[in-house]
């Protein structure tokens, strides 16, 4: 798996993957911390302003997302139209595998860079609070980076791309109390949804019957969704033979 990681990773050495992992998060807290000195966001809550920073990246997750399973994706396809990916000789399953772990590298990387960075400059909270929250936003959206994966290898990059439109929108939608009964079923809401439940427990105190009763469900829900997400991209990933929609 060590070799495989390694070959992914090489594979995007030389693009804007490595770059886009740096620079998103940084423009992101630096735009929103400026935003908050200037704008109207000043006479907020600090609590309120932690809590729409953290429900607002993770509603814009899936976008970015799209943006880099696309890149990822067309990568291989110009590499022989997929023949480097499907000709190694390594398990499919474990090629798989290493591909999404890289994705998921990265992106913690750039969640914990977001986090800490706002949290550095806008104070209020602790460095457990921090890891906490990058560590939620980071779990919810393990599905999302599968789900595009999958959508990017087989309808193509523009795909993954409409998809991120499409759940930021819906992910948006949702943090509103639309969203309260049905968003535990919904992957792209997950990370909004999960660090404003985690603010809202800093305010009203850990111990509330509501805030353990709607983690509970989503754990319900989303556990048994995820393995299923990756356990079947994985299966149909090692039956794939390169035909995608778009040939």
């Amino acid at each position: 798996m060590i070799r495989i990681l390694k070959a992914e990773c090489y594979k995007t050495k030389h693009t804007w993957l490595p770059l886009i992992h740096v620079v998103i998060p940084i423009v992101y807290a630096l735009c929103f911390f400026i935003a908050v000195k200037v704008t109207g966001l000043k006479f907020y809550e600090p609590k309120e302003i932690i809590q729409n920073y953290l429900m607002i990246l993770g509603a814009v997750l899936p976008i970015i997302i799209g943006a880099i399973t696309s890149k990822v994706v067309e990568i291989e396809a110009n590499a022989g139209h997929f023949q480097v990916l499907l000709s190694s000789t390594y398990l499919r399953s474990k090629v798989y595998m290493g591909k999404l772990l890289v994705l998921l590298i990265g992106a913690f990387g750039s969640i914990i860079l977001s986090v800490f960075l706002f949290g550095i400059l806008f104070g209020h909270q602790t460095v457990q609070d921090l890891f906490i929250e990058a560590l939620l936003i980071f779990i919810s959206c393990m599905a999302t980076y599968a789900i595009h994966l999958v959508v990017a290898i087989f309808f193509g990059g523009g795909a993954s791309l409409g998809l991120g439109f499409v759940e930021m929108l819906l992910a948006l939608l949702l943090i509103l109390i639309l969203g309260d009964d049905i968003w535990y079923f919904v992957p792209c809401t997950w990370p909004s949804r999960l660090s404003g439940l985690y603010c809202l427990a800093k305010k009203v105190g850990f111990h509330n019957a509501f805030l353990y009763h709607e983690l509970y469900k989503w754990l319900v829900v989303a556990v048994p969704i995820t393995i299923i997400i990756f356990v079947s991209s994985a299966i149909w990933f090692t039956r794939w033979e390169g035909q995608s929609y778009t040939d």
